[in-house]
């Protein structure tokens, strides 16, 4: 009798977190970005890539002070000076010639410099958002995106939509794709995007922090400034429950960053409140900077997305079909 009880009340909470996970809402909020003119801190250069990319050399001072433009557009009645800083240490002023370089890290044995050219990585990019707050300051954010058609870039809700610090929206951002330290001094890429509009689902904007990672994911709709487009990444819909993935992103802090991936094996989480929506694995290691980026299969179709990690365990939203289809939405 005591076994019969228990199938019965097992049977009724997995019935019940399956009826919670059909209910979320899956409708989409978007917010349209700060339009900022980046192409006005760029000129091209003679060199090309191996992939045969052009070169694309940003001025760091024009691109500074095109942000703090921006600022005192948004803000005309604020007459100070405006400064940007990190948005993990907000007494640290930034520039964004610092927010490219060697990232350092006793962890980083698990994961391996990558190229950001060639298939897929010219296709994921770099994002950069700010967030325009009260007396002059603006705050960045750092994280990874990948393209996945002409106008957009799919990448972590928590990228773009902060829940953390309570900033909500960021008031703007780029993609760089390609980015990287030049020898020479400065930084290069491939191709620049604009951010004009950032789209989230709801669960992630209304669901307290810990719960939302189930639904981590949104997209970017963009303006494409200078530089060759790359390729769209295809994406698997129905993404199995285990396997091997890559995952790809620009890792590091605000001013530490390098492109690198990171493989392994991954299998889907058993937290009841996220109904199996997310992988989980402690062979792949992902760090800050790397949300966002897609987590690859051998076919180099896109099966998950980086979202958090904690306690030795990364975790990746599992591609579905309501994720991919809410790309394009």
């Amino acid at each position: 009798m005591k076994k019969l009880l228990l199938l019965v009340l097992l049977s009724f909470s997995f019935v019940g977190k399956e009826a919670e996970a059909l209910s979320i809402e899956e409708s989409l909020s978007q917010h349209e970005s700060e339009t900022i003119d980046f192409s006005k801190s760029v000129t091209k250069s003679k060199n090309m890539t191996r992939s045969g990319e052009q070169e694309i050399v940003i001025d760091g001072e024009k691109w500074d002070q095109t942000i703090k433009d921006a600022y005192k557009e948004k803000y005309p009645e604020y007459e100070g000076e405006v400064k940007i800083f990190d948005i993990n240490d907000d007494t640290k002023e930034i520039k964004f010639e610092d927010t490219v370089g060697e990232y350092e890290d006793s962890r980083a044995r698990i994961r391996v410099s990558a190229p950001v050219t060639g298939n897929p990585n010219s296709s994921i990019g770099k994002v950069q958002l700010y967030y325009f707050l009260s007396n002059g300051k603006v705050e960045m954010a750092s994280g990874t995106a990948f393209k996945v058609a002409n106008d957009r870039f799919a990448t972590a809700g928590h990228v773009f939509y902060d829940k953390e610090h309570g900033y909500g929206w960021a008031g703007s951002g780029s993609i760089l794709l390609g980015c990287k330290k030049s020898s020479t001094g400065g930084i290069t890429t491939t191709a620049l995007y604009g951010i004009t509009q950032q789209i989230a689902n709801n669960d992630w904007i209304q669901t307290p922090l810990h719960d939302a990672w189930r639904s981590d994911f949104g997209h970017l709709k963009v303006r494409h400034y200078a530089g060759t487009a790359p390729a769209n990444l295809k994406i698997k819909k129905n993404a199995p429950n285990s396997g091997y993935g890559m995952s790809y992103g620009y890792n590091g802090t605000v001013n530490q960053v390098t492109f690198s991936k990171s493989s392994g094996n991954m299998v889907s989480t058993s937290q009841p409140k996220w109904f199996g929506w997310l992988y989980e694995s402690s062979d792949i290691q992902i760090v800050g900077g790397m949300s966002g980026g897609p987590v690859m299969n051998a076919s180099n179709e896109v099966i998950g997305i980086n979202s958090n990690t904690g306690n030795g365990v990364s975790r990746f939203v599992k591609m579905q079909p309501r994720i991919a289809d809410s790309f394009f939405k």
